[in-house]
């Protein structure tokens, strides 16, 4: 039991990582927790929506950064099982004093991220805030 409990320990200090990143201003610091293999999943009715590699997901978040909080950010679960972590999170829109939830699954090996797969829930706050911004 230990070595899971182990395991789970490591794979959610990892995930959590990357939202006291962000929350710093310094988001793109996770990049040496992710897997050369690693690979992005989101929604593609997002404008940083589509599936992406290791390079692809470093270079849009700073776009991402833009637009979410990651200040405002509050989980309103965080779970983990091995290496599966699943963070459901409500986060701040930037210009707004609104908020959405996200859930992401994140996949942790050989204590580097491998796997990211992010879903919105009703992302239309997001979405008008994008695209009210100049070049949005």
């Amino acid at each position: 039991m230990t070595n899971i409990t182990d395991e789970t320990d490591r794979a959610k200090a990892i995930v959590k990582s990357f939202y006291d990143g962000g929350a710093r201003g310094r988001i793109t610091d996770f990049a040496d927790q992710l897997d050369p293999t690693f690979e992005l999943f989101v929604p593609a009715y997002l404008p940083w929506g589509g599936q992406f590699d290791k390079a692809g997901y470093v270079a849009l978040l700073p776009g991402v950064a833009k637009v979410l909080d990651f200040t405002r950010l509050e989980y309103l679960s965080f779970t983990g099982e091995g290496g599966h972590v699943v963070a459901l999170i409500e986060i701040g829109v930037r210009g707004t004093d609104q908020t959405i939830i996200i859930s992401e699954h994140w996949d942790i090996a050989h204590d580097k991220a491998v796997r990211l797969r992010v879903a919105y829930f009703d992302p239309k706050i997001l979405l008008d805030q994008i695209a009210s911004q100049p070049n949005g």
